[in-house]
């Protein structure tokens, strides 16, 4: 199971971008992890470009097929030391970003995304 990024979210269900087509196949059937960021993210920018309606419907069929993670004190911290580090290797990744990458090595996984930023990382499944 993988950590789904909101560009892995808005490339498959707003873009219907074909290269994400079998990684959603699998989520459809073995789920995947999503953080409450990355669920607020998507919500948000659905919500404003495309109304109500269908960010609820887009939202209620993430939730059925994902595991939601939730923040608690150690993920914080964990995402903020992540994200120092990140920024000292010039890398510079959103505070979202840093707890996917976080939950993904405490899931012991990848996360899913085509953000230029995860280009090259071990812990990505970076598809563009």
């Amino acid at each position: 199971m993988l950590v789904i990024d909101t560009y892995a979210l808005y490339e498959w269900l707003v873009y219907n971008n074909q290269k994400y087509k079998k990684y959603f196949e699998e989520i459809d059937v073995s789920g995947g992890f999503i953080t409450e960021l990355v669920l607020l993210e998507f919500y948000h920018h659905v919500f404003h470009e495309r109304g109500k309606t269908t960010a609820d419907s887009l939202f209620e069929a993430i939730t059925a097929k994902t595991e939601i993670v939730k923040l608690n004190e150690e993920r914080i911290k964990k995402t903020g030391k992540k994200r120092s580090e990140m920024l000292k290797e010039k890398k510079k990744l959103s505070y979202t970003d840093c707890l996917n990458i976080v939950i993904a090595e405490e899931k012991n996984t990848k996360v899913l995304t085509g953000d230029k930023e995860f280009k090259e990382m071990k812990n990505a499944e970076f598809v563009k």
